[in-house]
């Protein structure tokens, strides 16, 4: 009875945390559709990507519910992808590219090594060398990005670590990496916003 009801809260968990993805990718979106926010493919592809190479880290170790949001954050990326080619950006840099590249390096290497640790630190270091055309835009345009999406993206995996299981370096440092970057890039945001708007007082 204790191990069905422990897994019965794990469940729970991950379809929290799953849920939390769907409602900041559908705040995004809505966002995107009235013109609120552009988003950029290239760092949404780069991001899909890492996702995927994450997801299959935690898939090959068993990380069982606590995996679910990072499957699902793959297929959102790409979801994104498609929608900001119509809505976004259409110039990336030669920095941005190399970040894309480096991704996809990353997810093939682990393919063909399966050594988790290093895809787990290989995956965070790209992605948080990612940010940086991220946090870039959004000082420079705060209003082009959302606070509240990349804020619930930060929370969604609090319940997914919770959920995790084995915890380790392989399975939860790439998804304890992105509770302070999303979070850090929703700051960012609040705060740019609110000295901009103190300007124009």
């Amino acid at each position: 009875m204790a191990f069905i009801s422990q897994q019965g809260w794990k469940d729970a968990l991950g379809i929290l945390s799953v849920a939390l993805a769907i409602v900041a990718a559908t705040i995004y979106i809505l966002q995107t559709l009235r013109g609120e926010v552009r988003p950029h493919p290239l760092s949404w592809f780069l991001f899909g990507v890492l996702s995927a190479t994450g997801f299959w880290v935690q898939r090959d170790q068993g990380a069982h519910q606590g995996s679910w949001t990072l499957l699902a954050m793959t297929v959102i990326c790409f979801i994104f992808v498609a929608a900001s080619v119509a809505r976004g950006e259409r110039s990336f840099s030669k920095q941005e590219w190399a970040f894309a590249i480096a991704g996809g390096a990353v997810f093939i290497l682990y393919l063909l090594t399966k050594q988790a640790n290093v895809a787990a630190a290989l995956t965070t270091i790209v992605d948080a060398l990612g940010y940086g055309p991220t946090f870039v835009r959004g000082w420079m345009h705060p209003r082009k990005d959302s606070v509240s999406s990349f804020a619930l993206n930060g929370a969604k995996f609090v319940p997914s670590l919770m959920a995790m299981d084995p915890i380790s370096f392989a399975t939860s440092f790439y998804p304890a990496t992105l509770i302070v970057l999303n979070g850090a890039v929703a700051t960012m945001l609040v705060v740019r916003r609110r000295a901009i708007a103190r300007k124009r007082l």
